[in-house]
């Protein structure tokens, strides 16, 4: 029996002034500040009213869910990409005898 799953949340993109895209289910939400739009098929915004915030609230729980996942997974590859290694250390992993680190 081969069973395929999809994942419910989908981050879609990221832009600079930090709004977020996602796909919740089957519909794509668009975070602009702290307002939730939903993108229609032909590709409109339309703002989430006070009812349906109260009736849905994992769609607000996902954006920040997904907002911290984004901001730490930024922080890890930034940390990594600034910590300068030294030559002898470089060497040594590179040839594989340096197991620690």
């Amino acid at each position: 029996m081969a069973t395929t799953t999809q994942k419910f949340s989908e981050f879609i993109s990221q832009d600079d002034e930090g709004n977020i895209r996602m796909r919740l289910g089957h519909s794509t939400y668009f975070e602009k500040g702290r307002h939730i739009y939903v993108v229609n098929k032909d590709g409109t915004e339309q703002l989430i009213t006070l009812e349906v915030h109260s009736a849905k609230p994992w769609i607000r729980e996902n954006f920040e869910r997904e907002r911290t996942y984004q901001r730490d997974r930024t922080m890890a590859v930034r940390l990594q990409k600034s910590l300068t290694r030294s030559y002898p250390k470089s060497y040594k992993r590179a040839k594989g005898s340096l197991f620690w680190a």
